[in-house]
């Protein structure tokens, strides 16, 4: 996943309930003349200072690696679907099947599927689902805005390219 600006991905924070790092939410410090003492800090209405404990961010779930209830790994996490007001998390994307990255297929979630558990071994979670690798692999893949678009386009495309030659023969009228 990525953006194109801070912009962007302080509101994508914002919506996950989730802060970033500190220079990412305030612009760098003004320099000022080295006799006045610096201004105290204030945060302004709507920033997020600390993390809360009940928090995760992005970082944190994009990359990992998700477990079925059998405990076979299933895939990674490769993005997350937004409400399009941009203030709910809707789902994920992951990544299922093939190998070393040829042949996999994005399937898509609702977040409600995914849960962390405690790893087996002890120290830190994992994320896991009630679901196995085989039932995903049989399943649809997700089209993304952007695949979807682009499929329009080449069957649009498609449509009027013009017949090459060699194409079905066709006679004159008589």
């Amino acid at each position: 996943m990525s953006f194109k600006s801070g912009a962007s991905l302080t509101v994508l924070a914002i919506a996950l309930g989730l802060t970033l790092p500190a220079g990412a939410q305030t612009p760098p410090p003004q320099q000022k003349p080295a006799a006045t003492a610096p201004a105290p800090s204030a945060p302004v209405t709507g920033q997020i200072v600390i993390q809360d404990g009940n928090t995760i961010l992005t970082r944190d779930l994009v990359g990992q690696t998700v477990y079925g209830a059998d405990k076979v790994k299933i895939g990674t996490i490769s993005d997350l679907i937004l409400s399009k007001d941009g203030k709910t998390v809707q789902g994920f994307v992951i990544g299922v099947g093939g190998f070393l990255g040829i042949g996999e297929k994005s399937v898509a979630l609702q977040m409600e599927r995914l849960q962390a558990q405690a790893k087996p071994e002890g120290g830190g979670s994992q994320l896991v689902m009630d679901v196995k690798k085989e039932e995903l692999s049989n399943t649809p893949a997700f089209k993304s805005k952007r695949d979807q678009e682009a499929e329009k386009e080449a069957a649009e495309r498609a449509r009027n390219r013009p017949q090459s030659p060699g194409g079905p023969a066709t006679r004159p009228a008589n």
